[in-house]
């Protein structure tokens, strides 16, 4: 910790005279929106309007009031940075930053945290100089897009589960097997293919995120591209024959065998789209970019021989 110099400390104190006679002795709680939240172990403020195009998290626009042992104090002074009730002094990051140094970071690793300029007009005498912090005290700006992004960050989306063939046979030497220019059906089981939701709240701030499956694909591991289709796909079965094309398209034909691949097998990826809506407090909402979960399958592609009879 590194004190204040001299004329720093007239000021500092100056302001803490100005500061103890100015504020009431009550109890109280922040005011403006802000709440503090024993979870996050800071001040929240909450906002319900959704950011503009360019517009960040901002701190509350009023003065703000927190409470530390029955006093207010304005949450944020545009000198000496921001209040933390916690032990009653206001921080301010300190620019630029100092070199690096193992003493002045007590210790913590050089990117860790920073070092802040700090002045304390609860405390007798000047109560101020340079140490270092974590974290700000500036109070989290809680919007529903960024609890959105916390739901979706708690969801677990499933990858599709492909069949262990796409024939539903095997070759002699025990490989799976599908056939040269014959629709070869991809699926996955339906239990894969179903909408998740989550739900993150801070106070009267809330968001709802609902994540959907709206396609199935299939790269076929040789050179063609990749296929898709709705829904889960359809499982094939020696029923349905083997020149019938799957229903909602979820088939793909090779064009050549897979003679000369290692193994005599190729590697096919089946994905799931996922696509994820949110709606919040304050009538906000959005989407996500979509997300692909992916399983791979390995099968060989054969040659179906046919014997010409004259």
């Amino acid at each position: 910790m590194y004190r204040l110099g001299w004329l720093r400390r007239g000021a500092v104190a100056a302001l803490a005279v100005v500061l103890s006679t100015a504020l009431s002795a009550t109890t109280a709680t922040a005011r403006d929106g802000c709440s503090y939240e024993p979870s996050l172990q800071q001040w929240v403020c909450h906002v319900v309007n959704p950011p503009g195009p360019g517009s960040g998290s901002k701190p509350p626009t009023g003065p703000g009031l927190c409470s530390w042992q029955g006093l207010e104090y304005p949450c944020h002074d545009n000198a000496f940075g921001w209040f933390d009730s916690q032990d009653g002094c206001y921080y301010a990051t300190l620019t630029p930053q100092p070199a690096y140094d193992s003493k002045l970071w007590e210790g913590h690793l050089d990117g860790q945290g920073a070092i802040y300029q700090f002045m304390c007009p609860t405390r007798t005498g000047t109560g101020g100089g340079w140490q270092w912090r974590a974290t700000s005290p500036r109070p989290v700006t809680v919007t529903p897009a960024g609890l959105a992004q916390e739901a979706l960050a708690t969801l677990t989306l499933p990858r599709p589960v492909p069949p262990s063939s796409p024939s539903g046979a095997k070759l002699p030497d025990g490989r799976p097997y599908t056939v040269v220019r014959v629709p070869t059906w991809f699926w996955t089981i339906p239990a894969s293919y179903q909408a998740k939701t989550a739900r993150a709240a801070v106070g009267p701030v809330w968001a709802q995120v609902t994540v959907t499956p709206v396609a199935l694909t299939f790269a076929p591991g040789d050179t063609g591209r990749t296929a898709s289709c709705s829904g889960p796909g359809t499982v094939w079965t020696p029923a349905v024959g083997p020149w019938a094309h799957a229903p909602g398209g979820c088939d793909y034909e090779y064009p050549q065998s897979t003679y000369g691949y290692p193994g005599g097998q190729l590697t096919a990826t089946y994905g799931i789209v996922w696509r994820a809506t949110w709606v919040g407090s304050g009538g906000t909402g959005g989407i996500f970019p979509d997300v692909t979960t992916t399983a791979t399958s390995r099968f060989a592609v054969a040659e179906a021989q046919a014997v010409i009879v004259k």
